[in-house]
């Protein structure tokens, strides 16, 4: 690896960006560095430095501009990946295996650069602020390496393309010079410009562009230049451009730039790293070496165990020891809908295993209704004893039945219960029903899985829905007949996608569509989130949703969506503003809605990027905090 770091005076932004190389970088590689005319005191620097630190120096004794000095470094290299990092930079821990990884993560790309501050594009948390692009200062109290571990620890990288990258740190492959020679010097002499050409020829070329998502590097707006001088060169670069590739290509892929959902993504995800970085903090401060165990009897990835798993390993970050107890009878197709689980988990043939399994635990929660009942030979016996009430699940139940008044004893059955729920629809029905309080912890939703992954191709109009045929209160019929209805009307303009159920279940065969739709079945977190990467429109025609998860996943994904009035989605859906709140009681009413959303490309557009900025405050180390708030303050 060579390292190319050209410089034009503004000795401490040097100073910093060096420092940072040598402390962050480790070998092998090689540092280049090209002094374009500094002088004496930046000059002299440059020259003690690559005596002390074995650097390549090359100078010009006239500075002759950045798109020269870059170049002299490009043919004085011979490695077989090539760093252009501006001199006002700083770097972090793993920033150069990071971006490797990217630039070796598909064949195709030709170049890789990192997030930033300010690099237009691969600017976050935003790209443009009062008609200019974005500053972005770091947060209060944090340096250039805290920023950096906050991006490089909030889910894995998915290395969106762009057809431009920005030129202040640039990864390029060996053979693309090769192909592609170096800078345009003859047009963009002075720099400005040399960059955004480099990325035209390379897309032109059929090769690709990476940002590694997982690299922040930090970028000062050096000061080698004056505002005004940096404006003008700006202008003339852009003349240039235009003169060379032509002003409609240039503006189409700018478009892309803007408009990219994946990039859109990262810059919302961003916006609550600093957030998420400091709740795993005070959870450890407050609660690291507790131990909790969630009772969770399930065989099948769904909904409520979702939210218990995500959650839960969210404590696992916070130094809390959490566990999940379930039936041994349900191992096989736990382990199976569970892969990767970072959660111990605990199996018990019968509830009266629970006291002993429980020996040592400072919590126990249950986590459905029967479950309470399992929690009584622990009453006053140490631990404490919550419930994780995630819907009010007599309304499951015929009135009269065993099965509802076990439900609605459960938010009562046993003294000092402590019940924690999401919404404050939940909380109202509970107290209402029961007169028990429930401590709202409010929605949650797995927004490192869940999010931007592919910007979106295809033409058509991808609507999603869930099929559930034995949940009455998810309306199956109706969903199904809504989403042939619009099918109907837009054979070519739309596909639908439906999921939820195995396709070959008899109670689907009674609700099969007569217009072509794909049945994905029964799919589990993972699977979920690649479909909704590829959606544009989520119904979710329920009567009623205790929360609504599926409806924040697909937001979370910058999806439109249409969920009920009734319940607790209005704790994050607002109409209009990032989703389309209906009531399904009125068949017309959700019917027009999709319509609309189908016709409206802007307003379809509009509400899934604001649902996708949205969505990112909802992320689980909130909940996971309260959670433990609720359990032990």
């Amino acid at each position: 690896m060579d390292i190319i770091v050209c410089v034009h005076n503004a000795l401490e932004d040097v100073q910093r960006c060096l420092g940072s190389v040598v402390s962050h970088t480790s070998p092998p590689y090689r540092l280049i560095l090209v002094d374009d005319g500094s002088e004496a005191a930046t000059r002299d620097y440059l020259s003690e430095f690559a005596q002390r630190h074995d650097c390549l120096r090359l100078r010009n004794e006239a500075a002759k501009g950045y798109t020269l000095a870059a170049n002299m470094g490009l043919r004085a290299s011979s490695a077989p990946y090539v760093v252009l990092l501006n001199s006002d930079t700083v770097v972090s821990s793993e920033w150069l295996p990071r971006l490797l990884r990217c630039a070796d993560s598909d064949p195709a790309i030709a170049m890789a650069g990192p997030l930033s501050n300010t690099a237009s594009w691969q600017s976050i948390p935003r790209v443009e602020e009062a008609g200019d692009w974005a500053t972005n200062p770091l947060p209060q109290g944090w340096d250039a390496s805290d920023m950096a571990q906050a991006v490089a620890g909030c889910g894995a990288p998915v290395f969106p393309r762009l057809p431009f990258l920005n030129g202040f740190c640039l990864l390029i492959k060996r053979e693309v010079i090769e192909q592609f020679g170096v800078f345009d010097e003859e047009n963009f002499a002075r720099g400005y410009g040399e960059e955004n050409d480099y990325s035209l020829r390379l897309y032109e070329g059929g090769w690709s562009l990476a940002v590694a998502d997982d690299v922040y590097v930090f970028h000062a707006q050096s000061r080698s230049y004056s505002n005004e001088r940096r404006k003008r060169l700006g202008e003339l670069a852009a003349q240039a451009l235009a003169r060379k590739h032509g002003q409609a290509l240039i503006d189409r892929l700018a478009m892309r730039c803007r408009h990219s959902r994946v990039m859109a993504g990262i810059r919302a995800r961003s916006t609550v790293c600093p957030d998420r970085i400091r709740l795993r903090r005070e959870g450890r401060e407050r609660f690291a070496g507790k131990r909790v165990l969630f009772l969770l009897p399930a065989a099948d990835a769904g909904g409520g165990a979702n939210i218990i798993v995500s959650e839960a390993q969210r404590m696992l970050d916070m130094g809390v020891d959490a566990a999940i107890a379930n039936l041994a009878a349900n191992r096989q197709d736990f382990e199976r809908a569970y892969q990767g689980l970072r959660l111990p988990v605990h199996y018990f043939r019968r509830p009266e295993e629970l006291e002993t399994l429980a020996h040592g635990f400072d919590a126990v929660v249950a986590s459905i209704y029967y479950t309470v009942a399992w929690l009584r030979p622990l009453s006053g016996r140490g631990p404490v004893l919550g419930y994780y009430v995630q819907d009010f699940e007599p309304h499951w139940f015929s009135a009269g039945s065993r099965e509802h008044r076990e439900a609605m004893d459960s938010y009562t059955l046993l003294p000092g219960l402590r019940p924690f729920c999401k919404t404050e629809w939940n909380r109202s029905e509970v107290q209402q029903h029961t007169g028990a309080e429930c401590r709202v912890l409010g929605p949650s939703v797995e927004v490192d899985l869940f999010r931007p992954r592919h910007e979106r191709v295809d033409g058509r109009i991808v609507i999603a829905g869930m099929v559930r045929p034995y949940s009455s209160y998810r309306s199956p019929a109706m969903t199904m007949r809504i989403l042939n209805q619009i099918k109907s009307a837009h054979p070519d303009e739309v596909e639908i996608v439906t999921f939820g159920v195995d396709e070959f279940d008899p109670s689907f065969q009674n609700l099969r569509p007569t217009a072509p739709t794909q049945h994905l079945g029964r799919l589990g977190s993972p699977e979920l989130a690649t479909v909704f990467d590829q959606v544009d429109i989520f119904v979710d025609f329920s009567t009623y949703q205790a929360m609504g998860l599926t409806a924040m996943e697909a937001m979370a994904c910058g999806a439109a969506v249409i969920v009920p009035a009734a319940g607790g989605t209005t704790d994050f859906a607002r109409h209009e503003h990032n989703a389309l709140v209906v009531d399904t009681r009125d068949e017309a009413q959700c019917q027009s809605a999709l319509e609309r959303l189908v016709r409206d490309a802007t307003l379809r557009q509009r509400l899934g990027q604001q649902a996708l900025t949205d969505i990112q405050q909802f992320h689980p180390e909130g909940a996971a905090l309260r959670m433990l708030s609720a359990l032990f303050d």
